[in-house]
Parts: C-alpha cells; sequence; structure tokens
C-alpha cells in the first residue's frame, strides 16, 4: 500500500509542478493553459482532503466536510472550460459554465463559514449543524458533481470529435489534426468518472460515506497526470494555442455565379485538375470554401466527390498535393540547395511540424530520411 501512496503523491506532484507550469510561465501563456492548471491543483486539494496522511493544520481538521475550499464541482468545469478553449468553442457554453462556477464559488464560501466558526467559536460547521443535514447537503453536491462530471465527459468528447471531423473536410492545415491527445486525455478519465460513480452509488445505497475508494480513484487520476505529462514531455509545443478558432468561423458555402466546370463535368478528375493545375494547394491557409470560391462549386459538393472518387477527406487529399510537390523539389535539388523547411513552404505547408508530420503518416519517413535515401540512390 505504501508503494501505492507514493506512486499516486509522485504523480500529483508533477501535476502540482505543470499546474505552475501552465499558469505562470510566460511562454505557455493562454487561457487554456491557465484552465489547465487550475484544474490540476483542483485534484491536488481534493487529494489533500481525501488521501492525505495529515488531517490537522494546527488544531483545524482539514478533511472534515467544506473544511477546505470544496472543489468536486470545480475539477470537471475547469475541465470542460479547457477543452472548449483549446477548440475555441467556448462561447457556446457560456451561460453553462458561468452558472456552474458561481455554484462551485458559493460552495467554496463555505470554507469561510467554517473557518469563522472554528476561529470565532472554536467549533465547525458539522458540529454547529445536524450531522445527518451537513452529510446530505455534501452528498447532494457529490451528486451534482457527478452528475456533471459525466454531462462535460461526453460533451467534451463530442466536441472534439465534431472539430476533427470538421478540419478533415473544411481545411487543409495539417497541424489542426494534432489532438489526438485531446481525445486521449478525455478517454483517460472514463475509468476515474466510472469509479466516482461506483463509489457515490455505493454511499447512497450500500455502506453510506466510506473512504475505501478513495484510493484506487486517485490511483486512477495519477495514470492521468502520468500520461498528461508524458505528452507534455514528449511534445514541448503541444498545448500551444490552436492556430485558429475554426468552429467560430462556421461553414461558408460558395457565393460563385459561374462555375468552370458543368455540372456533368464536376467528378473527382476534374476537382483533381484544377487544383493540380492552377496549384491552389500552395496557399498555406486553403479552406474548401476558399477552393470552392476559386472553381465555383459548393464546398458540399466538393466534399462529395473527394469522399466518393477518392475515399478521402479534403484536409488528406490536399496535403497528398503538398507531399507530391515536396518530393519533387527534393529530387530535382540535386544539390540540397534548399532546407527542409524552405522546401515545406513551397510545398504549401504553412509549418515545419505540418511537414514532417505528413511525410510521415503518407511515407513513413521523414522528410529528411527521404533526402537521405534520394542522395543513396544517386551513389549507387
Amino acid at each position: 500500500m505504501d508503494i501505492v501512496y507514493f506512486i499516486v503523491w509522485a504523480a500529483l506532484l508533477q501535476g502540482f509542478i505543470l499546474s505552475l507550469i501552465y499558469i505562470f510561465s510566460k511562454k505557455r501563456r493562454s487561457t487554456a493553459n491557465t484552465l489547465l492548471g487550475l484544474f490540476l491543483l483542483s485534484i491536488l486539494i481534493m487529494a489533500f482532503s481525501s488521501i492525505s496522511p495529515y488531517k490537522n493544520i494546527g488544531q483545524y481538521n482539514f478533511t472534515e466536510y467544506f473544511a477546505i475550499p470544496h472543489v468536486l464541482l470545480f475539477a470537471p468545469v475547469l475541465f470542460f472550460h479547457f477543452v472548449l478553449e483549446k477548440l475555441g468553442n467556448a462561447h457556446k457554453y457560456t451561460f453553462f459554465l458561468r452558472v456552474n462556477y458561481f455554484i462551485a464559488s458559493s460552495i467554496g464560501l463555505i470554507t469561510v463559514l467554517n473557518l469563522y466558526l472554528f476561529v470565532f467559536e472554536s467549533s465547525s460547521i458539522v458540529e454547529t449543524f445536524e450531522f445527518s443535514s451537513v452529510f446530505w447537503f455534501h452528498i447532494s453536491i457529490s451528486s451534482y458533481s457527478f452528475l456533471i462530471c459525466v454531462f462535460v465527459f461526453f460533451t467534451s468528447w463530442r466536441e472534439v470529435t465534431q472539430y476533427k471531423m470538421l478540419v478533415q473536410n473544411e481545411f487543409s492545415d495539417y497541424n489542426l489534426l494534432h489532438i489526438n491527445w485531446l481525445i486521449n486525455l478525455i478517454y483517460v478519465l472514463l475509468p476515474v468518472v466510472i469509479l466516482w460513480g461506483v463509489a457515490l452509488f455505493r454511499t447512497l445505497l450500500v455502506t453510506g460515506f466510506s473512504t475505501e475508494l478513495d484510493l484506487p480513484i486517485f490511483g486512477l487520476i495519477a495514470v492521468f497526470l502520468f500520461y498528461l505529462s508524458y505528452q507534455a514531455y514528449l511534445h514541448p509545443n503541444l498545448f500551444e494555442r490552436l492556430p485558429e478558432s475554426i468552429l467560430k468561423k462556421g461553414r461558408k458555402e460558395s457565393n460563385a455565379t459561374t462555375s468552370r466546370v458543368t455540372d456533368d463535368e464536376e467528378n473527382g478528375q476534374m476537382i483533381e485538375r484544377l487544383m493540380s493545375e492552377d496549384e491552389h494547394y500552395l496557399d498555406h491557409d486553403l479552406t474548401i470554401s476558399v477552393f470552392a470560391n476559386s472553381i465555383g462549386i459548393s464546398p458540399r459538393k466538393i466534399s462529395s466527390i473527394i469522399n466518393q472518387d477518392f475515399k478521402k477527406n479534403f484536409n488528406e487529399w490536399v496535403n497528398d498535393f503538398r507531399v507530391k510537390k515536396a518530393k519533387e523539389l527534393m529530387e530535382s535539388d540535386s544539390e540540397n540547395r534548399y532546407s527542409i523547411e524552405g522546401i515545406g513552404m513551397e510545398s504549401g505547408f504553412k509549418s515545419r511540424s505540418a511537414l514532417y508530420a505528413a511525410f510521415k503518416n503518407k511515407l513513413g519517413s521523414t522528410p529528411g530520411e527521404f533526402r537521405k535515401h534520394l542522395e543513396a540512390e544517386k551513389l549507387s
């Protein structure tokens, strides 16, 4: 059991360090990162009130109901707000966020009452009010927090999934697809939500108040924190703000009144020819709406053609052209006069990371490895 405590608190320490980085680091400063840092701090506060081996600060028992800031509701709301802020979609849930922040803050103020009773009355909320009343009030708040947590889990999953689908079908920036880490964060929290529900069910219907599931719950939270720390180490730029809040832009249909193709010609070959000949893919910020306006076909029609004829989405299709262009530039650059970054920019990639990710995904190698392979072929 001691080793389990050690692992959990090691994870909590990592989470605390990350929270400080995301809240106070100028390099990583953003609303999303601040929310992530506050979420991690709320987990640490819950751990102190639930599984800390220390129960008192002087004579003040901080493990009693509402003896420290009550953060059961803050934690899921902060995480949800973090996800929405990363996606640029928080505006859709402004009312929900405001209401639940208000409720969580109001509950947190009970701590002030508890401190007042302790300092001036040598008492506490539990001693002043009937135990059963405090117990059931606490259970009501826990139940509401759990329901919010379930809502947050499924809504976060839905929003991230919709974001990814929108990027795939309407945007060409390859970097915008790199949100699997965010989906995985949500999945890693699922066992925590389930076990919390089990603990709450047992408290309500079986055993009454019990702490025996607290350590397993925080063991699962430790897994989440270790995963978060691993991703932050593996990808230093992972939690930077996404390039643009694409969900705010909505879907814009083409207003073009003329078309360079007839209805009979609206097929994959014609769309592909127009993309290739006019090199629309060289536009770093190309979207399906921009392309649609250029050729006079509705975005929905283009998306349908690409999906049906090429079995791909818009993002994949455009980046195929960019990878092909980059390969051609490397093959013609026999003296390696151009840098990898320069070739990427000339091929339509918005960033070095987008170039490398596309190459790795489509060719199974990095641009540097591909260039070395070309040099080896010339020598053989």
